[in-house]
């Protein structure tokens, strides 16, 4: 058997080709030129030249960007849509404001209803598709339901047609006390002191002691509050000290101020800060439709219904039908529940309409009471 000893490689044969000459394979020689000329390269007979295609600049740019290049064009369109539809629907409504008031818009075709209120200033509504249509509501005996949006105008609640001066419009914002006492009216342990007042700037035919005399008489009337057992109240009229509250015929502005105007319909209040029931001087000359011209009805059903405020009583609907109505029922706009549905105080809608009362105890503690319905 043949045996084949190689010997260690020596230094010499590393650097300096040895033995087998520098044409031998050396292990630590660089080739300086490792891409061979394709000239000096022989094609092999089974292969074909690759023909190479010149990319065009159109070629190149999808090349270059690949997928971004397919995606970009997409973008610009879009955009270019998007702008022009938003251009295309922003249109300003034909509206003039410069008489200040309310203003209703009502979105044609579609299920929400704005509503926007303004007063005296200048504004400018974008609308949406379809277009807006802006309409001025009135800017009396129109009033906003508890959704914010605005009932139909109630007739029921305007206030009766008379002269154009035959009340006070607006006063000085100052009472002054009417003189006079009575003594304590009713039997309850519970006796509430008043006092009788008249805003300055409000003048009666009669004089002031004709409202006194008419607030006098109703609360120390059997049929008034000092017969309701719920009530559980007797009444002193004072002039003098500190009294627990005060019954005040107010003018129009300033029971605007003292008792609010967000619904739009003349009335009175009791306003629980300042102690004080505030008589619209409007409504006592005017009364109420609800009263067909029965003006001492009415005043006795003014004074009756914010005492009753006074005493923690809330507002009512009407419980049977042609009933005589609660004296605690808006009276001043309705007996009818369908009319004061729309506005706060959860009346029902249920068709049930009262005939006008002004007392809390129409028997006079005879019968049943009509103040806690």
């Amino acid at each position: 058997m043949l045996t084949v000893r190689s010997r260690p490689a020596r230094r010499e044969d590393l650097w300096d080709g040895g033995e087998a000459g520098y044409d031998a394979p050396q292990p630590l020689r660089a080739v300086w030129d490792p891409i061979p000329d394709r000239a000096s390269v022989p094609r092999r007979a089974d292969r074909p030249i690759r023909q190479t295609k010149r990319r065009s600049s159109v070629g190149w740019f999808f090349h270059r960007y690949g997928w971004r290049a397919y995606v970009l064009p997409l973008l610009i369109a879009a955009t270019v849509f998007v702008v022009t539809e938003i251009a295309s629907t922003q249109t300003k409504p034909d509206t003039d404001m410069s008489a200040g008031g309310t203003v209703t818009q009502t979105l044609e075709g579609q299920t929400d209803i704005a509503v926007v209120t303004m007063s005296g200033v200048e504004s400018t509504v974008t609308s949406v598709m379809p277009p807006v249509t802006v309409t001025a509501a009135p800017t009396q005996q129109t009033a906003p339901d508890p959704n914010g949006q605005y009932a139909a105008t109630l007739t029921a609640g305007a206030l009766p047609p008379g002269a154009a001066d035959d009340f006070a419009a607006s006063g000085d914002g100052t009472y002054r006390v009417v003189p006079g006492t009575t003594g304590v009216v009713g039997t309850s342990a519970k006796v509430r002191t008043y006092t009788v007042e008249i805003e300055n700037g409000v003048t009666l035919p009669g004089g002031d002691a004709d409202f006194a005399k008419t607030v006098d008489l109703t609360l120390a009337d059997a049929r008034s509050w000092t017969t309701v057992p719920e009530a559980d109240t007797a009444f002193q009229r004072v002039d003098t000290g500190e009294p627990n509250f005060r019954i005040s015929l107010t003018s129009q502005m300033t029971v605007r101020e003292l008792c609010g105007f967000s619904i739009q319909l003349e009335a009175s209040c009791f306003n629980r800060d300042v102690g004080r029931v505030v008589i619209n001087d409007a409504r006592w000359v005017r009364g109420a439709v609800a009263y067909n011209g029965d003006l001492g009805s009415y005043r006795q059903y003014a004074i009756n219904h914010e005492v009753g405020h006074v005493l923690n009583f809330g507002h009512q609907p009407c419980v049977n039908n042609g009933a005589l109505a609660p004296v605690m029922m808006q009276q001043s706009w309705s007996t009818a529940n369908n009319d004061l549905a729309p506005f706060p105080g959860n009346v029902p809608a249920d068709g049930k309409v009262c005939k006008a009362n002004p007392w809390p105890d129409p028997m006079g503690g005879e019968g049943q009471t009509t103040s806690t319905g």
